[in-house]
């Protein structure tokens, strides 16, 4: 089960939407990657992909967790990682 108090932010790039609509090559889109942000939790990782949960719940039920919202990506593609903690300030 991920740990509920260290979500993780990700910063990885992503190619652009494929754009269907025909368009002529001197008004081609430019030639870029996005910049992407992340945040959620680890619930799986492989050598070549992380996957990230923003939602989780049922974390403390004693039953199994529930999750929504996975996101798939790959590691090739991961520039920053960083371990969030969650704050005591009340």
């Amino acid at each position: 089960m991920p740990n509920p108090d260290n979500p993780i932010l990700v910063e990885w790039t992503d190619s652009a939407q494929p754009i269907s609509a025909w368009m002529f090559l001197e008004n081609k889109p430019r030639l870029e990657v996005i910049q992407c942000v992340s945040v959620g939790w680890v619930v799986g990782e492989t050598n070549e992909v992380l996957m990230l949960a923003p939602n989780l719940g049922d974390i403390e039920s004693g039953g199994s967790a529930q999750a929504s919202g996975f996101i798939r990506i790959p590691k090739s593609a991961v520039t920053r990682r960083v371990e969030l903690m969650a704050s005591n300030a009340d």
